[in-house]
């Protein structure tokens, strides 16, 4: 069914943008504050001198850039979803967890996402009753049922050391400015306890991260499936807050009974 696609494309960039970086409200000044005290290991375990060639191991380098990310607290992002379209907004860290206001371009299709307080709110799907649509991991409703296993770590950043574990990244190129690396993902360790498996199919993810001098994401590119998706981030540190739709504009999505 279309509009369940288009929710599901929509849904799995917004993860993306957190899971492969890395993925609710709050200003980024207050942000940045429960941030720093999480990741004070990020002011003390800085990038190695390197140079290209070198491998690095990826559970540490994902830890790196994402404790990085909550230390800045907020930003500004754009992504390129191949065919399935593209996508821009900003995020800010509430708790180390992202929280993001996007605005999607999806299969012909314009949705805005908010993720805040670890709940999902579409506007724009085909057939809703009421502008918005809530998708909540401990809701009864078909849809929140649907991607219950996919939201359930939704937005934590650092989960990418979990998926990075055992792997190594090889270094592209090295300056005072930024990192570039290269590394290969399991499908599987991706997924993380989502409860999902990937198809017996399924060809590792191929991703290069670009960190700047603070270890801060500034581009990544992230193959898989025979699709390329490439993030932008900007900003590191403005401010940001995130605001949810008023209950009375959200509903649950029905599924057509024909």
């Amino acid at each position: 069914m279309k509009t369940t696609s288009i929710a599901a494309v929509a849904l799995a960039a917004a993860l993306g943008l957190s899971a492969c970086g890395s993925s609710d409200s709050g200003s980024g000044a207050a942000s940045k504050s429960s941030g720093t005290s999480s990741s004070s290991s990020s002011s003390t375990t800085s990038a190695p001198s390197l140079k290209a060639g070198d491998t690095v191991d990826g559970a540490e380098l994902a830890t790196r850039m994402t404790d990085a990310m909550v230390k800045a607290g907020s930003g500004a992002v754009t992504m390129d979803l191949g065919s399935s379209g593209s996508a821009k907004g900003e995020f800010t860290m509430n708790g180390g967890k992202m929280e993001q206001d996007m605005t999607m371009e999806i299969q012909g299709q314009t949705l805005e996402v908010v993720s805040a307080g670890g709940v999902i709110y579409m506007k724009g799907l085909p057939g809703s009753q009421k502008p918005w649509v809530k998708i909540d991991p401990k809701g009864n409703d078909p849809l929140s049922k649907m991607f219950a296993g996919l939201t359930g770590d939704m937005g934590d950043p650092r989960q990418l050391a979990k998926a990075l574990k055992g792997s190594k990244a090889t270094v592209v190129s090295s300056s005072a400015d930024e990192n570039v690396y290269d590394v290969t993902i399991d499908p599987n360790t991706l997924l993380g306890s989502s409860g999902q498996t990937a198809a017996p199919s399924a060809k590792p993810v191929k991703a290069r991260y670009t960190l700047d001098a603070q270890d801060r994401p500034t581009k990544m590119t992230v193959e898989a499936e025979g699709q390329t998706i490439t993030i932008a981030f900007s900003d590191w540190g403005k401010t940001v807050k995130i605001a949810v739709p008023p209950a009375s504009q959200v509903g649950t999505f029905q599924m057509p009974t024909s």
